[in-house]
C-alpha cells in the first residue's frame, strides 16, 4: 500500500512540474513578445503615414524564438486636450496608435503568444489619417 502511495505520489509531482514548466514557457514568450513591442514604441519612425517597415522582427532573450511586431496602425485621433499645446499656431493630435506582436511556436511547448497593445502619441497635424 505505502509503495502504491509513493508512485502515485511521484506521478502526481511529474505532472505537476511538466504543468509549471509549460506555464514558465508561456509568460516568457508573452514577456518576449511585450519586450518587442516596447522596442517598437521607443522609435518614433514606426508612428507616421508611411512606417520605415511594416513588420518588424526581434530575437530576443538569446532564444532562437523570433517576435514579428507589425507596424502600428492609427486607429484614432483628436485635437489636443490642452490650450498650452499650440506649436507655430498649429495645435497638435493625441493619436492612438495599435501595435500588434506576435511569436511563433515554440517546439518544446507548442506556446505561442499575440499581444496587442495601444499607445497615445501627441504628434503634430497629419500624422493619422
Amino acid at each position: 500500500m505505502m509503495t502504491l502511495f509513493a508512485v502515485s505520489s511521484i506521478d502526481m509531482s511529474t505532472v505537476n512540474l511538466r504543468i509549471i514548466g509549460n506555464m514558465l514557457a508561456a509568460k516568457d514568450i508573452d514577456a518576449a513578445a511585450q519586450d518587442a513591442i516596447e522596442q517598437t514604441i521607443s522609435s518614433m519612425d514606426q508612428f507616421n503615414l508611411t512606417p520605415t517597415t511594416s513588420t518588424t522582427t526581434y530575437t530576443l532573450y538569446g532564444s532562437n524564438e523570433t517576435m514579428s511586431v507589425e507596424a502600428p496602425e492609427c486607429i484614432d485621433t483628436s485635437v489636443a486636450s490642452d490650450d498650452g499645446a499650440v506649436v507655430s499656431n498649429t495645435i497638435p493630435e493625441d493619436n492612438t496608435w495599435e501595435i500588434m506582436a506576435s511569436t511563433g511556436v515554440d517546439v518544446v511547448t507548442v506556446a505561442a503568444s499575440t499581444i496587442h497593445q495601444g499607445v497615445k502619441i501627441r504628434m503634430l497635424v497629419g500624422n493619422c489619417p
